[in-house]
C-alpha cells in the first residue's frame, strides 16, 4: 500500500484503521506509516506545506501546520493536538488528507 491508497482508505473507511476519529490519532498513524518506510512517503511534504500554509519555511511539524489553519491557537502554544475540540477533529482530518492528496498530485 502506498500513501495515496492509505489516505483514500482513511477518507472512506477510517474506522477500519483507527480506533477513533481524533486528529492526533490520524497524525500518529500517518507518521508511523511514513517512519516505517524511512520517511519516503512524506519526503518534501513539510517544506511544501510550510510554503503553502505559512508562505515560507517553518520548523513546526506538519501536523501543527495543518491544524493551525483552523485552530491558530495551536501555533500560539495554547492548544496541544490532543486538546482539539471534538467538533473540529473530523474537519482537521479531512484537511490533512486533502493536503496530502494535493502534495502527492504534484509533478515529481
Amino acid at each position: 500500500m502506498n500513501l495515496k491508497e492509505l489516505c483514500a482508505h482513511l477518507q472512506n473507511r477510517r474506522r477500519m484503521y483507527l480506533h477513533d476519529d481524533r486528529y492526533s490519532t490520524t497524525v500518529s498513524f500517518i507518521e508511523g506509516f511514513n517512519v516505517a518506510l524511512d520517511g519516503e512517503p512524506l519526503k518534501g511534504f513539510q517544506h511544501w506545506l510550510a510554503g503553502r500554509i505559512r508562505g515560507g519555511e517553518s520548523n513546526l511539524h506538519w501536523a501543527y501546520l495543518v491544524a493551525s489553519v483552523r485552530m491558530p491557537e495551536v501555533l500560539e502554544g495554547r492548544l496541544r493536538l490532543d486538546q482539539i475540540p471534538p467538533d473540529r477533529e473530523e474537519l482537521l482530518v479531512d484537511d490533512l488528507l486533502r493536503l496530502i492528496d494535493e502534495f502527492l498530485a504534484l509533478p515529481s
